[in-house]
């Protein structure tokens, strides 16, 4: 059981994006969180040091397109306090381009194009000795989409790779992470994001898959990835 007081932050870039399979821990021990639409033009109405923890999700966007999407600048300087304050933070998918971004990175668009659905994730020798990490299996079955990729930025630990792309995950210091898959991806939120996903095959001219058969290989892999998911969540905000 947790017993410190926590309060997370989670910043979205998609109405009906969540956290998926990582919320199950905080209703588990009743910490309360809150999303922040940001794309809609919410902000903050208490210092970001309130919080006990930030999260950063995926969205259909890239870091590097600020001068399309202005909000995006004012999320790279939240991120930037949070930081300075070392805020236990977590980035997913975007958030973790967002990350890398902020750390100096350069974000960039992949070269073999996007990746999407369930790939084999490989640790590296650091991902396995992890603080979030440690005890998972050293190859597993993670989620996917996404045709942006990162350089890991300058003091930050390399922790996962896949064929596609080898900067999976990385760790500032020792209170900031970043994850381009979904960890948090279970059937629920699949069909929440089913119409944003649907764009990106069409978008990347992907014929292979779809809506269908990415929520029949969700349903395969959950049993395996939930346990994985609720680890690492409470992992994370133990971190705080």
């Amino acid at each position: 059981m947790l017993t410190k007081a926590y309060w997370v932050l989670v910043i979205r870039h998609v109405r009906g994006s969540n956290l998926g399979l990582l919320e199950n821990v905080l209703y588990r021990e009743n910490i309360p969180y809150e999303y922040l639409d940001i794309t809609e033009g919410a902000t903050l109405l208490r210092p970001i040091t309130d919080y006990s923890h930030l999260i950063i999700l995926g969205g259909p966007i890239s870091a590097y397109e600020d001068e399309i999407y202005p909000f995006l600048r004012s999320e790279f300087k939240l991120l930037e306090a949070a930081l300075d304050n070392q805020i236990p933070t977590l980035g997913i998918c975007l958030g973790s381009q967002i990350l890398a971004k902020v750390l100096g990175g350069k974000v960039y668009r992949g070269e073999v194009g996007r990746e999407i659905g369930w790939c084999n994730l490989q640790l590296t020798d650091a991902g396995q000795k992890d603080p979030l990490l440690q005890g998972f299996p050293e190859k597993f079955k993670v989620f996917e989409s996404h045709q942006d990729t990162f350089e890991i930025p300058g003091d930050c630990v390399h922790l996962a790779a896949t064929e596609a792309y080898y900067n999976q995950a990385f760790r500032y210091r020792d209170f900031a992470w970043a994850l381009q898959f979904h960890l948090e991806m279970g059937e629920p939120l699949l069909q929440a994001c089913s119409q944003v996903i649907e764009k990106e095959l069409v978008g990347s001219n992907i014929q292979y898959t779809d809506s269908a058969k990415l929520l029949a290989e969700t349903r395969l892999h959950v049993p395996d990835i939930e346990p994985l998911a609720h680890t690492f969540m409470q992992q994370f905000i133990q971190m705080g």
